[in-house]
């Protein structure tokens, strides 16, 4: 009997954590960007930096892959996407391309909703052309919303 009791209480938790990963997961994909404010050189070549953001769902797992471009830098992190719907944190999970110091799991910057603003909170990773960044703002735009079908 309390075998029984074990597996059906282990049998809803997971059922319930599916369930919502995969509801939360749905209402980020997309693709997400972000542009610095350009910064003038001594050479009269603006410093710049797009960072790109694109999630998607492979099963339960919500995945985006962050693109960091700029004058003489180029990152690409495979991130893995955790949170609700209001709020996710994008952490990191290895490097495609270029290098920093991460470690699996570090929390990059976190995302939440406000209205129709989306808030960052930067974490282990901040705005690279300002010297004091402010640890939250407006910074990243949804560019699209994928349709179940793009999945």
């Amino acid at each position: 009997m309390k075998s029984l009791f074990i597996t059906l209480l282990l049998f809803s938790m997971c059922a319930c954590s599916k369930n919502n990963s995969f509801g939360h997961c749905t209402n980020w994909v997309g693709d997400y960007s972000y542009h610095e404010l350009p910064v003038p050189t001594a050479t009269g070549i603006n410093k710049i930096m797009e960072w790109e953001l694109s999630v998607s769902q492979q099963n339960d797992t919500c995945w985006g892959t962050l693109e960091i471009t700029g004058l003489t830098t180029y990152i690409k992190l495979l991130t893995t996407i955790s949170g609700d719907s209001s709020r996710v944190d994008v952490r990191y999970n290895k490097y495609l391309d270029g290098s920093q110091d991460f470690k699996p799991g570090d929390v990059l910057f976190s995302l939440s909703k406000d209205g129709n603003n989306l808030i960052t909170g930067w974490k282990k990773l901040q705005p690279m052309l300002v010297e004091f960044p402010e640890p939250e703002g407006i910074c990243f735009n949804r560019l699209k919303k994928r349709k179940q079908d793009d999945l």
